[in-house]
């Protein structure tokens, strides 16, 4: 017998069906098995005794997907306007349980440190655009930051590996995931740094179209939200 879908689980899927059902949209996804539920693997520190002070918090746990990943990659059929996006999402035990993200020669000590607490949560497999997002792993926090990785946000003084934290909890980035649908440089939305550089030309671009596109496309979503934080980084 199949285990019953969560709300959690429910809602992610029927945005992914939202694109593959859509003329507008050509879509490809992959969802896999269902496996334990995140609850099961707390306390973490069962699988590593330097997490013992890293909370998993109730809505945490409530929120996370059991599939052992979810992807999807997709863009619009129409040739007026370039919209693109894509999004993979593994069990999030995997993904804490897996190696942090490597850093370059230029990292910082604090840049060091930063990256050892972070696991990847989202990134853009087949595209291969760089863009990932990682929660981080530290101690005596009630919710956890998530963090953005862009290749536009390098600096060789300020910021040599790209990250930026995200005003997001992971619950609300799977909440955001469904209204953008993995849209590249949706994230962007929510980190504190302006588009108005020439690097962010392309992201520009994908934002705009998808909210001039989106609204139409899935009206039972709001995107007002989305337009004023773009219009408020250009």
């Amino acid at each position: 017998m199949t285990d019953p879908l969560t709300q959690s689980e429910t809602l992610q899927t029927e945005s992914i069906r939202e694109l593959v059902q859509s003329p507008l949209f050509e879509a490809a996804y992959e969802q896999e098995d269902i496996t334990f539920p995140l609850a099961t693997f707390d306390p973490l520190s069962d699988e590593n005794p330097e997490w013992a002070d890293v909370r998993l918090s109730d809505e945490l746990k409530e929120c996370a997907l059991r599939f052992v990943s979810l992807s999807c990659e997709w863009s619009l059929v129409s040739q007026d306007r370039n919209l693109d996006g894509e999004f993979s999402l593994p069990h999030l035990y995997l993904a804490i349980t897996r190696d942090p993200p490597r850093h370059n020669d230029l990292a910082t000590e604090s840049e060091r440190a930063l990256l050892a607490d972070l696991r990847m949560i989202d990134s853009a497999p087949r595209r291969a655009t760089g863009e990932a997002a990682f929660i981080r792993l530290e101690p005596h926090k009630e919710t956890l930051e998530i963090w953005y990785q862009d290749r536009y946000l390098f600096d060789e003084q300020n910021n040599t590996q790209g990250f930026l934290k995200m005003e997001l909890s992971y619950c609300d980035y799977l909440d955001t995931l469904r209204l953008t649908k993995g849209a590249f440089g949706w994230q962007m939305l929510f980190v504190d740094a302006s588009l108005r550089g020439s690097g962010f030309r392309a992201h520009v671009e994908n934002l705009t179209n998808m909210l001039e596109t989106f609204p139409a496309a899935f009206p039972q979503y709001d995107y007002t939200a989305l337009v004023n934080r773009l219009e408020a980084r250009r």
